[in-house]
């Protein structure tokens, strides 16, 4: 296994809050910009449609109406990622499953959350954040990228670390031959790091992928 530099702190928060503003820049670009562009499209046709057929501007008025709802939800998930379930109020284990209920409505997949006692998950609101964070982009992994029908997300513990896995059926990939800036994997090592844990991949073509984060009770 290759060693790792350990992570500065002040350089991967600002690494991170560099990654957050370039992925709300790509998912705006991507999903609303785009949808808003094509919906002005849509109404120039549609105003063309009422001088010359009339009955096919109430079909038209239909889809435009379907993209705007669209839109607007797309909007709202980009609203929730910036402000995410309070940690504060919940704790990681109840906020993820919140966050997997809705997942599992968006994407129509199955997604199941099991837990050990979380009483024993011992770590402060920021750090556990970090902890929702790093299942978060799991997650997305898993839908962008597996195919997958069933994800399962468990939180284990042990008396010295906490283990939060995240296993899916999807059609897996080979470890050893990931490409660069593929999966993230970079991004999820930095978060184990700072944490003061480890990130492990476990994959096989055909038979789904287990991510695991181990990190140790401080």
């Amino acid at each position: 296994m290759t060693a790792h530099t350990p992570v500065d702190p002040i350089d991967h928060a600002i690494r991170m809050v560099e990654e957050e503003r370039r992925r709300i820049a790509r998912d705006l670009h991507d999903g609303p910009a785009q949808a808003l562009t094509n919906l002005s499209m849509r109404l120039n046709l549609i105003q063309r449609l009422l001088v010359n057929r009339p009955e096919m501007a109430s079909s038209e008025i239909d889809k435009v109406n379907h993209g705007i709802l669209q839109a607007v939800n797309e909007i709202r998930r980009l609203i929730f990622d910036l402000r995410p379930i309070s940690i504060d109020e919940l704790g990681v284990i109840q906020a993820t499953r919140e966050l997997c209920h809705r997942f599992a409505r968006e994407w129509n997949v199955r997604i199941q959350v099991e837990s050990d006692d979380a009483t024993y998950f011992q770590f402060s609101a920021a750090k556990q954040m970090i902890v929702f964070r790093l299942i978060t982009e799991m997650l997305n992994n898993v839908h962008k990228h597996a195919e997958a029908t069933h994800i399962q997300v468990r939180f284990t513990y042990q008396p010295s670390a906490w283990r939060v896995s995240v296993t899916d059926n999807g059609k897996g990939f080979d470890t050893h031959a990931i490409p660069q800036g593929r999966y993230g994997i970079l991004g999820l090592r930095e978060r184990a790091e700072l944490l003061g844990g480890t990130l492990r991949i476990e994959s096989t073509i055909g038979e789904g992928s287990t991510f695991t984060i181990e990190i140790p009770q401080m």
